[in-house]
């Protein structure tokens, strides 16, 4: 192949290097209204009334809605997915709050203004009734009998709980030769995209056709939600994804606000547009990963474990139509990740509090799931005295055993984990960093080298989802002058996979990829399609734009092989050309078959063939179940990317401070597409997760008040804090993908969570730290180095 494997320039980075990318607050149509949203001060609180009339005679006000003409006039925001077959509970959520406020920033009125200043100022003027009711925050007492109820027509506070037993965990430690427990903590976080949400609506009332522009990662189920909403016919709704500054999962829909400025725009027949403000993103925007694990293990003298207890316990916020729930279903799906464990317990809980809601955010919980697995590695290799490293050998599933299904339904697609490692250890030199250690530290320098392991399963697929879904469609085109276009139904938030469709489609037609333009997020001239989330775009989009570039390439054979008297399968097509392998001097070009195609529909070339060359795909993955009463299993990821990675830290052991010195991985997605995105991607991903890591955290107080809603509270790596990264590859190809590909968008997150706590331990040997809880902030570090210095003397 030609593109695919290669190093080859993102398609959109002059232009949008250049400044000229379109996003949501560019576009200004005529007669341009805003809105401002009114949100609940308070965690949780009954409205006995809403006063609107001072505001609607501010000056520049248009129009204040509230939340019963929400309720009379739409219906809920669905969930993204069917929450009965997952065991969990419904969810009735409106795009404004009824009557009770269950977070701070839940959207309680709006106001549609003629520019955003009114807007803003009016909503100073609304008097709502507040009557505080006692919020829950913390997910323990949540799960207490007579704790405050999030929604009291459930009766309780869990969300959903999932328990299975594999094996005899009991006799596992019956029989063990030695046992640890302990307690992991993840932080909560956000993602923080250089753009924050928005959307603008605009309604043609004549045709009638709402047009609905959005920061948005899935176009085509936004507008399925949208008209469902709004009680339209889905075919008078066009929505438009312009160029996303950045999603990370988090702009999944539906958010209120998205079904508010189209409600809006059609009651008033003016276009509404409303960007958020950063604190309305802290407050509101979705966060994700706080989670605990209470652990046990049981093992042998040699560190392999024989059996696991796992109690997964969490804090998904005030439950949602948004599918940040499921990442607490996709960490407990996840483990026991890597390791071979024979008798495993897992049981979870995920609980609803006055918060903002999980939404889906980089990692999905499969971030989680690695972090507590490989706390669990580094505590047997210091209870035992086996050497990290050796720990996980012990215990990996083999290259053979693939696919191998595991102990929660999920059937690994492939995989080398020990081949990982050792490559990992090859290019670290552990040996080398231990003299080096050793020298810097009689000169009261603290170097430490963390080892971790991370999976990241992609491509999810989740039963009677119109968004979360194993398949999608890609249109390849040949136009009458050679020239190619692929539409997709994908969508790129930045990521640049749209380089990676031209890649696959010209190697497929046989053609240069300057001929190829690829055309995303638009609901009204690509395929359907479920857009972007879960590293899907080259597993499902890459493999359905291979599929209809090889059937469009068959029609161009059929047709050159007249021209050519002979056979389709003796020909080949490469640089724009088709001609005869043996021959490579027969030859027609790629532009002189397409003139037949259109030109010529009656000639001799083009007896019993359709005209034009076109073809409309959609690829579904296998190794997905969904039918377990017959399929004997639920598996809802096909495809499972994963990392070695190791990174050296100083750390001072007067503050507490870390600083990254060295970061390495090893990472396989299987066949790569396009390397340098995939490092792209990569260099995104580990920055995120050493920012999750050592800094990031949001907090909460007592009753249920944000207390990191700026930039100056809630700190996230720049240039200055990360060093530069070593990226390896190893490549096992998928066999469920036609061209092996896997997914590299949401890697790089999990691998420092642990790694880091690793290092850090590395660091001081003299001590007994056992790193449980994150983020690593030097007081956090400073306190651990300080319990484990009173503990020796």
């Amino acid at each position: 192949m030609k593109y695919v494997g290669q190093s080859v320039g993102g398609l959109r980075d002059s232009q949008l290097v250049a400044g000229k990318g379109t996003f949501v607050d560019d576009i200004m149509p005529p007669g341009l209204t805003h809105l401002a949203v009114l949100r609940s001060p308070y965690a949780h609180a009954r409205i006995r009334s809403i006063d609107t009339s001072r505001a609607e005679k501010a000056p520049g006000v248009l129009y204040v809605i509230t939340g019963q003409e929400i309720k009379d006039n739409t219906n809920p925001i669905p969930e993204n997915y069917d929450p009965i077959p997952m065991g969990a509970k419904r969810v009735y959520w409106y795009a404004l709050c009824i009557d009770r406020a269950r977070y701070v920033g839940e959207a309680v009125a709006g106001v549609v203004a003629e520019d955003r200043h009114s807007a803003y100022e009016a909503l100073k003027l609304i008097e709502v009734d507040y009557e505080q009711l006692q919020p829950v925050t913390d997910p323990e007492e949540a799960l207490k009998p007579g704790s405050p109820l999030v929604e009291p027509a459930w009766g309780d506070n869990v969300f959903i709980s999932r328990d299975f037993i594999v094996g005899n965990p009991d006799q596992a430690f019956a029989e063990a030769e030695g046992t640890v427990k302990g307690v992991v903590q993840s932080n909560r976080i956000t993602g923080t995209p250089i753009e924050p949400r928005g959307c603008l609506a605009s309604f043609d009332p004549y045709e009638p056709m709402l047009t609905f522009w959005g920061s948005t990662q899935d176009p085509h189920p936004l507008r399925v939600f949208l008209a469902e909403i709004l009680r339209v016919p889905e075919n008078t709704v066009h929505v438009i994804q312009p160029n996303v500054g950045g999603g990370f999962g988090l702009k999944q829909p539906t958010f209120q606000e998205e079904p508010l400025v189209a409600y809006l725009a059609i009651k008033l027949g003016r276009p509404v547009k409303w960007i958020e403000e950063r604190y309305e993103n802290f407050q509101t925007g979705g966060h994700a990963r706080d989670t605990r694990f209470y652990y046990e293990a049981a093992f042998k003298k040699d560190g392999t474990v024989t059996g696991l207890k796992l109690r997964v316990i969490a804090d998904i916020g005030a439950p949602s139509g948004l599918c940040g729930w499921g990442m607490s279903f996709v960490t407990w799906y996840t483990l026991p990740t890597f390791y071979k464990v024979p008798n495993v317990e897992m049981r979870l809980r995920s609980v609803a509090t006055n918060k903002c809601p999980w939404n889906s955010y980089r990692g999905y919980g499969k971030d989680a799931a690695s972090f507590v697995m490989e706390r669990v590695m580094d505590h047997i290799s210091k209870a035992t005295g086996v050497e990290r490293t050796a720990i996980r050998f012990n215990n990996f599933l083999q290259p053979d055993a693939f696919p191998c299904p595991r102990p929660s339904g999920a059937i690994l697609d492939s995989g080398n984990y020990p081949g990982a490692l050792r490559k990992l250890l090859d290019h670290v030199k552990p040996d080398e960093f231990a003299r080096e250690q050793e020298s810097e530290r009689k000169k009261g320098r603290y170097l430490g080298l963390g080892i971790s392991m991370e999976m990241t399963p992609e491509g999810a697929s989740m039963p009677g989802s119109v968004i979360v879904g194993g398949y999608d469609g890609t249109t390849v085109r040949v136009t009458p002058s050679g020239d190619v276009m692929v539409l997709t139904g994908v969508t790129s938030p930045g990521s640049g996979n749209e380089t990676a469709m031209a890649q696959i489609a010209a190697d497929a037609l046989g053609c240069e990829i300057s001929r190829v333009r690829v055309i995303q997020g638009d609901t009204d001239k690509c395929p359907w399609g479920l857009g972007n989330y879960s590293s899907r775009s080259v597993i499902m989009g890459g493999s359905a734009t291979h599929q209809a570039a090889t059937a469009v390439r068959e029609k161009m054979f059929d047709i050159a092989s007249r021209m050519l008297r002979a056979f389709p399968e003796e020909l080949v097509a490469e640089g724009g050309r088709i001609f005869v392998a043996k021959d490579g001097e027969r030859a027609v070009t790629i532009d002189a078959v397409a003139r037949q195609a259109y030109r010529h529909p009656h000639g001799e070339h083009m007896e019993e063939i359709e005209p034009a060359l076109e073809a409309t795909r959609h690829f579904r993955i296998s190794n997905v179940y969904h039918q377990p009463e017959k399929q004997g299993r639920f598996s809802s990821y096909p495809t499972w990317p994963y990392a070695a990675v190791a990174c050296v830290v100083e750390v001072d052991r007067q503050t507490g401070f870390v600083k990254v010195l060295r970061y390495c991985i090893v990472h396989d997605s299987g066949k790569i597409i396009n390397p340098l995105l995939a490092d792209a991607n990569l260099h995104g991903g580990i920055t995120q997760g050493i920012g999750s890591a050592l800094y990031e955290q949001i907090v909460y107080d007592e009753f249920g008040q944000i207390r990191t809603s700026t930039f100056m509270d809630y700190s996230i790596p720049t240039a200055v804090e990360v060093p530069k990264f070593e990226l390896l590859h190893q490549e096992t190809p998928s066999p469920f993908t036609p061209l092996g590909t896997k997914g590299v968008g949401e890697s790089g997150v999990g691998g420092p969570l642990n790694a880091l706590c690793s290092a850090i331990e590395n660091a001081l040997p003299d001590l007994q730290l056992h790193l449980t809880k994150l983020p690593l902030k030097p007081n956090a570090v400073w306190a651990a180095i300080q319990q484990a210095e009173g503990a020796r003397s």
